[in-house]
């Protein structure tokens, strides 16, 4: 799909408030974040993720890595049924996040003290770091990373704007484990 076509299509998701399935691509990876458009800048968008017909967390994802907008009969059965259970309802921006750039996005996430989840889904990269905004540079990031135990790093970890394909925030996952965390 051209870039042109990718952001008309963008455009209009978050205009009208439409369910997407979006195809995401870095190099050789290829991924699929599906939910609503709540804002869009001309560099990244912030979407309301779903699954499962269950409204999740945030994630920012720059607009250079959407490669396809999907809405066909089967995304629209699916915003009906979200609809019809009332999930619609919880579909909103409960943060107010500037989508100018890479900074001012994580100034704004690290404002609400929430455990962050940072990837890079490039299969010769491939990193996924979850914890606590500690600090934000020029051109990157850095996260006190807790695994998989939820025991915290020593040090915190650096990631790269230029390198992170999803930034995630709010999420479940991140915000049940971080409450379990072992110093």
């Amino acid at each position: 799909m051209k870039k042109e076509k990718v952001i008309e299509k963008l455009d209009k998701h978050c205009s009208e408030k439409l369910y997407v399935r979006l195809t995401r691509k870095k190099g050789s990876f290829e991924g699929i974040s599906t939910g609503f458009i709540l804002d869009k800048s001309p560099d990244f968008i912030l979407l309301q993720e779903t699954d499962e017909f269950r409204v999740l967390g945030y994630q920012v994802i720059p607009i250079q890595t959407i490669k396809h907008v999907r809405y066909n009969k089967n995304d629209k059965t699916i915003h009906r049924i979200l609809k019809e259970e009332g999930l619609i309802s919880e579909i909103k921006a409960k943060y107010k996040v500037d989508l100018t750039d890479w900074n001012s996005i994580v100034k704004d996430i690290k404002a609400t003290e929430l455990t962050i989840i940072s990837e890079c889904e490039h299969p010769k990269q491939n990193f996924f770091c979850i914890g606590q905004l500690k600090r934000i540079n020029k051109k990157s990031i850095s996260i006190r990373y807790f695994n998989a135990q939820g025991i915290l790093d020593k040090k915190n970890t650096k990631h790269n704007f230029e390198d992170i394909t999803k930034l995630s925030f709010d999420d479940r996952y991140a915000n049940v484990f971080s409450k379990y965390l072992i110093e």
